[in-house]
């Protein structure tokens, strides 16, 4: 009988009671208190890992309810429940006070009256309940008692494995469909007053037409305050979305003791009962277990179990008396078969004891035809084994004196009949009480006589679904009427016999397979020893897995590239030798290979205790067994870390300025295009593009050479680095052109910034190859926007800018507008019309007169071309000449002005024979210089014209010479062997050289107009103007002044002792039929 235990300790009891419940002041809302019961929930959720159950227990008892507390005195409680009821009437919880809501008064228990499980259990149930505070002395809240928390106190094992589920279980189960809306699901739970509702699915049972509710969900009250934490719609939301699936279910025979472990395992509150199709019959909970564990219930299983003793007691008693006589009269009988069947039961123990005991068939066989003979006292007892044409052998015999033995014969039946051999693998008995009075055929009768047999039993032996034998028992002289007991003896014995046989071929087998199977062993030590030694000087990494991923193996080279040893790698560890870039990945694709069954392949990283990070391939195959399943797997990495970092150098080459260590044009574009997609998705994102340009880069470049230019490049790019931010990229687009991008920018100011520190930083000298060196840089800004469409066009608009920068005095910066974009485009098509001017006979050829200005005789004229546009009309010089040089154009067009100038100063030495010492300058570009034909074209055209050398002069700027001084010197050399003077242009303009000065073959030195037009006697202009003058007569050099348009300047450059002089004083630039005008004058 259980007999239940009350007597815990106080330790006990202390564990029962959770300290610390959900409390809330009475002005909490409804939904504040909600969100308190769902975040304990949340908490509940992670401890279920956690290695104190009772700890998980609390924490879900905490999230049952909260207890309404003001000054230290309860008020009321709210528990989940109360959630449910609120549900269902579609009340907004947001204003909703807890006070409006809240259950009051409250059932307590006082501490110091807590003793007893019992006591508190019955008042849970006499109220309904499922909450008790525990309240102190001062009557404040010290505690609270739950069923989950009671139900752990209890001892039950006894009593709720007497119970079974059938017992307590509720039949009266509340379902639903899993498609209804949560507000059903609500509203039932009130409706029923219950805690959970079941959701179902039907299914028709085919058979009898009957409709089960098979249980797929639950959901609880518990869900319900968790979902309102969540704020979800309650009438959008459907139950199969968020009930708990699947259901823990037992079945009706279970004990209570099994619904108590899974329970506890589980943490659950509630096991649905289902019947042997899965069908739906009832819940249990901790309530109903609770229920069990009453003390009235006790006492009623007490009564019940004392009235059931009472009453068999009686009965015992009455039978007694009843049948006393009967049973005296029957001991004697009784006595005399028990003695019987107890010597044959003994029998049958001693064959049984000798099968357990002993392994040797022979023996087993032996014994029992000696004991069966001595026992039923026959004459004989004997054992057949069939052979395969259905004769026997006699393999084992026991025969009386005075009987000849048949061991070892072998009998053949003629007569034996083939339903014979069916009836005997039906185990039937023969049973011949007389040969000569139980029908049979002759033959069958005159084998029996030879064998001398007048009486048998013959039973046969199965071994399994096989027909091994006979058991034969023989009376041989006289006719025996055979017992129903001693029938039954020998077919026990058969039984016996056939499990000897059974367990004796099973050794014998064993023992095949077991040497077997140690041959197979030795060759598996043998294999394995030979991948051991494989696997240890294999060059790749070996592994192997189990079926779940778990490490069982790694080799020496495994370990070697990941940096982990083998007891760390084992199980899961190899996953924290992973990159944590590439763990995510490596185990989602590990996953796909085992779910779709395929190999595994991929390339990532392992990141080893010191830092240091390995590129490997990883590839591994599943290993099976033999029903196909897989066991396992087996895999290798191989170190792929030398390719990946040549790949990665690679990249970073292609990505990278090979001198400056910058970001090239095509990561800048990348960049470029991240910036404007950047800008598409944030709102009010600006970022702004610099395009620089180094001025005079290419005159350092060819002074001090390639190298001492390339150094100053890097010099270039370390500077506009440190100028910038992390975020930020400065790009070399290539010869001395950079590019920088500034992200994220709160406007263009911070881009103007930028450049001014850079333009400060450039105003400094710097020191190469023990040269100071002045650089300055032309910086055109644009501010990206998500106008923008692509990188190019940023490029492009930047470059504009930074053309404009350049046209007005470098070292400053322009920031893009649409006028720009617009000049940008009225210059493209000035180039494209200048491509056809030549073609179209648009260019004109105007002479401006030179004189001795102290004689006031025409010398000569400067050759000055005009551009007549067929739309445009006259375009000034200082418009197209520039597009022309810029683009290559120039060459062709000198080239024409060059013959043009030649052909019309020849024509005027023919008409005008007393003008033949007139001289002809024509302008030369540096891309002039620069072609290799120069000298042969203009000489081939003196030739062409007629002209001796010395009616030409050519001329060239400083900035042409310092570009390239030592080739322009050979060519000016060539030139001045033709006779052709050489005239230096706008000096004065440029970067002066006084060494240059002195080395060139030059025979004018000509002064720039902005001197003159800005002289005044004694001014700096003025003096410079004397200086040049002065310098020129020293170096011996004629002196032409350019732009003279006063008196007052002619008569400044007479005093100054200047010989020739051209400007708008003397004459405009005219066309070739006004300037023969002038030689009439002349």
């Amino acid at each position: 009988m259980f007999i239940p235990s009350t007597a815990l300790t106080e330790v006990e009891l202390e564990s029962a009671i959770i300290r610390n419940p959900l409390i809330v002041s009475p002005d909490t809302s409804v939904m504040a208190a909600i969100t308190q019961m769902s975040g304990i929930r949340a908490m509940c959720s992670s401890s279920r890992k956690a290695d104190s159950e009772i700890e998980a227990l609390h924490l879900e008892a905490r999230s049952s309810c909260v207890l309404i507390v003001e000054n230290n005195q309860l008020l009321g409680i709210f528990t989940e429940r109360d959630v449910v009821r609120l549900s269902c009437q579609k009340r907004s919880l947001e204003n909703l006070a807890i006070t409006d809501v809240m259950t009051h008064p409250v059932i307590t228990l006082q501490q110091s009256a807590f003793t007893n499980l019992f006591f508190a259990v019955n008042l849970l149930q006499q109220y309904h309940i499922r909450h008790l505070p525990l309240l102190n002395e001062q009557n404040q809240i010290v505690g609270l008692l739950t069923h989950e928390s009671l139900r752990q106190l209890s001892r039950p094992i006894d009593l709720l494995q007497l119970r079974l589920v059938a017992d307590v279980m509720s039949s009266q189960v509340i379902y639903a469909a899993p498609n209804v809306s949560m507000l059903a699901v609500t509203r039932l739970m009130a409706e029923h007053q219950v805690s959970s509702v079941v959701l179902v699915e039907e299914r028709v049972q085919e058979a009898q037409g009957k409709v089960l509710q098979i249980p797929l969900g639950i959901v609880t009250e518990r869900d319900i305050v968790q979902f309102h934490a969540l704020e979800l719609d309650f009438e959008r939301l459907q139950a199969h979305d968020v009930m708990s699936t699947p259901v823990f279910s037992v079945s009706p025979e279970e004990s209570l003791w099994i619904v108590q472990q899974i329970m506890q395992q589980y943490l659950v509150k509630r096991i649905v009962v289902v019947g042997t199709q899965g069908e739906l019959l009832g819940i249990v909970t901790q309530t109903s277990i609770l229920k069990v564990l009453n003390p009235l219930e006790l006492t009623y299983l007490v009564e019940v179990l004392e009235h059931q003793v009472s009453r068999l007691e009686a009965e015992k008693l009455e039978l007694l008396q009843n049948r006393n006589t009967l049973l005296e009269q029957q001991v004697l009988e009784r006595t005399a078969i028990l003695k019987a069947k107890a010597e044959q039961e003994k029998l049958i123990a001693t064959i049984a004891t000798q099968i357990r005991s002993s392994l040797n068939l022979q023996n087993i066989l032996e014994t029992t035809v000696q004991e069966v003979r001595s026992l039923l006292g026959c004459d004989r007892a004997a054992i057949w084994q069939f052979q395969p044409d259905w004769s026997v052998v006699v393999v084992a015999e026991s025969v009386a004196h005075g009987y000849s033995s048949h061991l070892g014969k072998q009998i053949y039946d003629s007569c034996y009949a083939p339903d014979w051999a069916t009836s005997d693998r039906k185990e039937r008995t023969r049973v011949v009480c007389d040969i000569y009075t139980t029908q049979m055929s002759d033959c069958h009768r005159q084998l029996l006589e030879s064998l001398q047999t007048r009486a048998k039993i013959l039973v046969p032996i199965i071994e399994g679904d096989n027909l091994w034998g006979l058991l034969n028992v023989v009376e041989s002289q006289t006719p025996r009427q055979w017992h129903a007991e001693e029938i039954t003896l020998i077919q026990q014995l058969s039984t016996q016999l056939a499990i000897a046989i059974q367990q004796a071929t099973a050794y014998q087998k064993l023992q095949t397979e077991l040497a077997e199977r140690q041959r197979t062993e030795a060759h598996l030590r043998q294999s394995e020893q030979r991948y051991a030694s494989l696997a240890a000087a294999a060059p790749v990494g070996i592994f192997r897995t189990d079926a779940q991923g778990s490490c069982l193996y790694v080799n020496e080279r495994w370990c070697k590239i990941t940096g982990l040893t083998s007891e760390e790698a084992a199980e899961a560890g190899w996953v924290k030798g992973l990159h944590p870039n590439d763990r995510e990945k490596v185990l989602a694709e590990w996953s796909y290979a085992v779910k779709e069954n395929r190999s595994f392949q991929l390339e990532y990283r392992f990141q080893q205790p010191d830092g240091t990070v390995a590129w490997v391939f990883g590839q591994a195959v599943a290993e099976y067994d033999l029903l196909e399943k897989i066991t396992g797997y087996v895999g290798t990495i191989t170190d792929i870390s030398d390719r990946k970092h040549a790949e990665e150098q690679l990249l970073y080459n292609a990505l990278h300025d090979a001198l400056t260590d910058l970001p090239n044009r095509n990561l800048l574009m990348e960049r470029l295009e991240l910036a404007i997609n950047r800008a598409k998705r944030i709102e009010n994102y600006h970022f702004a593009v610099l395009f620089l340009d180094m001025d005079r880069f290419k005159i350092i470049n060819d002074s001090l050479g390639h190298l001492a230019g390339d150094k100053l490049l890097t010099i270039i790019a370390q500077r506009l680095k440190s100028k910038i931010r992390a975020m930020d990229l400065a790009a070399r687009l290539g010869g001395d052109e950079f590019v920088i991008l500034l992200e994220n920018l709160q406007g263009i100011e911070e881009a103007i910034g930028v450049a001014e520190r850079i333009l400060l930083d450039f105003q400094a000298p710097l020191m190469l190859n023990g040269y100071k060196v002045f650089i300055t840089t032309s910086i055109g800004i644009v501010l990206g926007t998500e106008n923008y469409r692509q990188a190019s066009d940023l490029l492009r608009d930047s470059d504009i800018a930074m053309y404009q920068a350049k046209t007005q005095g470098k070292s400053c910066y322009k920031i893009f507008d649409a006028e720009m974009h617009n000049q940008a485009l009225i210059r493209l098509n000035l180039e494209n019309d200048l491509c056809k001017a030549l073609e179209r006979q648009e260019f004109l050829v105007y002479y401006q007169p030179i004189f001795n200005i102290n004689s006031n005789h025409l010398i000569g004229f400067e050759a000055l071309v005009r551009w007549q546009h067929p739309i445009r009309g006259f375009i000034s010089p200082g418009e197209f000449i520039p597009v022309a040089e810029e683009s290559g154009l120039i060459v062709p067009l000198d080239s024409w002005i060059l013959e043009t100038a030649c052909q019309q100063l020849a024509l005027w030495k023919t008409h005008c024979s007393n003008q033949f010492s007139l001289k002809v300058s024509v302008n030369l570009s540096v891309q002039d210089l620069r072609k290799t034909t120069l000298v042969k074209d203009i000489e081939r055209i003196l030739v062409q014209t007629g002209l001796d050398g010395d009616c030409l002069t050519l001329e060239i700027t400083e900035s042409m010479l310092i570009d390239n001084i030592n080739e322009a010197l050979i060519v000016l050399e060539q030139l001045k062997k033709l006779g052709i003077q050489i005239s230096i242009d706008d000096f004065g303009t440029g970067y002066s050289s006084l060494n240059y000065l002195y080395r060139l073959p030059a025979d004018f030195l000509k002064i720039d107009r902005s001197f003159i037009n800005q002289m005044q006697e004694g001014s700096r202009n003025y003096q410079l103007v004397k200086t040049i003058i002065t310098l020129s007569n020293q170096l011996g050099l004629a002196v032409v002044a350019e732009g003279i348009e006063k008196q007052q300047q002619l008569q400044w450059l007479k005093q100054l002792g200047c010989e020739f002089g051209q400007g708008y004083l003397f004459s405009q630039p005219l066309p070739a039929h006004e300037i023969e005008r002038l030689f009439i004058r002349e």
